[in-house]
């Protein structure tokens, strides 16, 4: 149960929350195929592989969130982590169609456990809503994207196994706090590191964009800058933890 958004060409940004019970650990992870990475690699579950986001030295940025019909820890068990697929994009993309292309072909012939997974780069981004053997493309045009743990796209044929009031509240939510609107027109500057990290460490209830137990906690909080090619990164609540900033 993941807050997600991303703002035209220059961030991409999450907080992670795990329900109870699941692995909160991760680690900081550099790598390189074609291209230099480094990203984040939860353990939510001992069959978790791949990154839970990143970005590369291109400054292709990839993050996720969970839709699935499956709760994870079975989901995990009987399909594919989707990290497999974002770090093959961040080792091996340049740009967004090439994300595209190798996502594509992972869609079509491996069934990946269901979710959102947002692209971003200099030159624009895109989401794919996936549900196997199900999914929706859709090339980002607007300044601001945000998604949690429901899907805006793609049709589902059963009931999810996520708590679909609580990830509406906290879209609605973080979408206000973004400002978000359709307009193409360039960014302003009012779109800070500090901003960002002020939104995600927001606590208005029922359902808080930085959660502290209940049905979820924020594990960690991951801020890719585009531009710089940086990562701004806090293990826990991003209102209580320092940021520690890595570049790729």
């Amino acid at each position: 149960m993941c807050t997600l958004g991303a703002l035209y060409g220059k961030f991409l940004f999450k907080n992670r929350d795990m329900e109870p019970g699941a692995g909160i650990t991760e680690d900081l992870i550099h790598g390189h195929g074609r291209y230099r990475y480094i990203g984040v690699a939860g353990h939510a579950s001992p069959l978790e592989r791949g990154l839970n986001s990143g970005i590369n030295e291109a400054g292709v940025a990839v993050a996720m969130t969970f839709v699935d019909y499956l709760p994870l820890p079975e989901a995990i068990k009987r399909k594919t982590p989707r990290g497999v697929l974002v770090e093959d994009i961040l080792r091996n993309a340049s740009h967004l169609d090439a994300a595209l292309q190798i996502a594509g072909d992972f869609l079509t012939t491996t069934p990946l456990v269901g979710g959102n997974l947002v692209i971003m780069t200099p030159d624009g981004g895109a989401v794919i809503e996936q549900l196997y053997p199900k999914y929706a493309v859709e090339r980002i045009t607007q300044n601001i994207t945000v998604r949690t743990n429901h899907f805006l796209n793609l049709k589902t044929d059963a009931k999810l196994a996520v708590n679909e009031e609580n990830s509406q509240t906290r879209f609605a939510r973080f979408t206000q706090l973004l400002g978000s609107s359709d307009s193409q027109e360039p960014l302003s500057d009012e779109f800070s590191l500090e901003r960002i990290k002020s939104i995600l460490a927001d606590h208005e209830e029922p359902h808080p964009i930085c959660r502290h137990g209940g049905d979820a906690q924020t594990v960690s909080t991951a801020i890719y800058d585009i531009t710089n090619r940086t990562i701004q990164y806090a293990y826990g609540n991003p209102c209580k933890q320092t940021f520690a900033q890595y570049t790729v």
